[in-house]
């Protein structure tokens, strides 16, 4: 048990949001919120835990009434600003508010104004937002890594590395005691560890056909080892748990920095996987419309509501396949006139399968994209206008996969434009 004294509540709930342990952050304030309903500190947890249990419009009104009462708050500034960005993709508005947080003296509104110029393309004022920010906190480190994506998102290659390589690795520390540092020389022998998220994983493993004449063993989460074992038979895919901590090590996600690479020539590459018996005298429309990610921001940024693609669902010669793994909108049961494959997927070597007896994939920003596109199969990437920074800011093609075509969002608020282009490339 816990006092219920609101410093103590007020500490454990910062805590959680920060751990992303949302259900019970939420559980907490609202909690907190019964026991001391008029504790600025309470509203503003209230309004972050109506956020995150998706009842945004909710949380603005209560936002806003809370405003009025108390104009000089510089919590509810910045937490008004991130539901206008989340809400109305109004990264215009959600700047003023959190300019309005920062000179209440809210210490995070600045890499947030960073971060909303960046998502809006204007490179110039997000680096000198980052770069304030860093002023003031020179170890932090979600600036510097996102100073670094900035200047990645740009093309710039070493200025973007030398930021982005130390981003937080803090969960790998001890997988090893000998993590490769710049200007280091490869050993004979390394550890690539895979971090990040698959699509990562799965864009980066190009780089290892440039390690040549090295030992190399990768950890991989299992999902992945068979599917990589089998495209890569010269290296060894291993747990975790099973890399030698004194060998030398290097992450995933680094291999273009360590290897001295740049971004104007990318390698090109193709993965292959034997296609799964799918039998359909229709065309074969793979699909995927929802993202999943480490935080709110990024996961509705990158996620499609289901029902904005009823239409390709009721195409006379066409059979749209779910590749929908994590189905937390419930598509695959709201529209049974898909067939879902997702329910089968044991790993990512069946995921392959599938997607090679694809005639086409529509897919949102997630591991789809990277592993049809790896694949050569042909591919239709509806990328939102704020995109991460791998994309650059290309909006038809990308230098990472051949097989792919990019339909950027130009209307940040709506998908209608890009989703009818994609129904009429399928049906001509």
């Amino acid at each position: 048990m816990i006092d219920d004294s609101a410093e103590t509540l007020n500490a454990f709930v910062t805590i959680l949001f920060n751990k992303r342990d949302y259900k019970k952050a939420v559980e907490l304030a609202e909690k907190m919120f019964e026991i001391y309903p008029n504790d600025i500190r309470s509203i503003v947890n209230k309004v972050k835990a109506l956020t995150h249990s998706g009842k945004m419009m909710e949380a603005e009104k209560f936002c806003l009434e809370n405003l009025q009462k108390h104009q000089d708050s510089a919590s509810l500034w910045f937490q008004m600003g991130f539901l206008q960005e989340l809400i109305y993709c109004n990264d215009r508005k959600a700047i003023e508010c959190y300019k309005a947080a920062a000179e209440l003296g809210n210490a995070a509104a600045e890499y947030n104004i960073a971060v909303a110029y960046q998502k809006l393309g204007e490179f110039s004022e997000a680096e000198k937002y980052y770069k304030q920010m860093l002023q003031k906190f020179p170890d932090d480190i979600n600036s510097i890594t996102s100073l670094g994506m900035c200047y990645l998102a740009q093309k710039k290659f070493k200025e973007g590395y030398d930021l982005y390589f130390k981003r937080d690795k803090s969960k790998f520390k001890d997988l090893s005691r000998n993590f490769w540092q710049p200007d280091d020389d490869l050993s004979e022998e390394i550890n690539v560890i895979c971090d990040q998220g698959y699509g990562d994983h799965i864009m980066f493993s190009r780089y290892f056909r440039l390690l040549k004449g090295l030992k190399v063993n990768v950890g991989a989460r299992e999902s992945l080892r068979e599917f990589f074992q089998t495209n890569f038979p010269e290296i060894n895919f291993i747990k975790y748990e099973d890399l030698n901590p004194d060998i030398q090590t290097v992450f995933i996600t680094d291999l273009p920095y360590v290897l001295g690479a740049d971004f104007e020539h990318i390698p090109e590459y193709t993965l292959e996987a034997a296609p799964a018996e799918i039998l359909s005298n229709k065309l074969k429309v793979g699909f995927c419309w929802e993202a999943g990610a480490a935080g709110i921001r990024t996961m509705i940024n990158r996620t499609i509501h289901v029902k904005f693609f009823e239409k390709m669902f009721n195409l006379e010669k066409v059979q749209v396949y779910s590749f929908q793994y994590d189905d937390t909108l419930g598509g695959n049961e709201k529209y049974p006139q898909m067939i879902n494959l997702a329910k089968d997927f044991k790993n990512f070597t069946a995921t392959a399968s599938a997607l090679k007896a694809m005639d086409v994939v529509v897919t949102v920003d997630t591991s789809i994209v990277h592993l049809s596109g790896a694949l050569g199969v042909k591919t239709f990437l509806l990328l939102p206008y704020a995109s991460d920074w791998r994309w650059f800011e290309d909006t038809k093609t990308t230098p990472w996969y051949r097989s792919v075509e990019i339909f950027k969002q130009k209307d940040c608020i709506s998908w209608e434009r890009e989703i009818e282009d994609i129904v009429k490339r399928i049906t001509s």
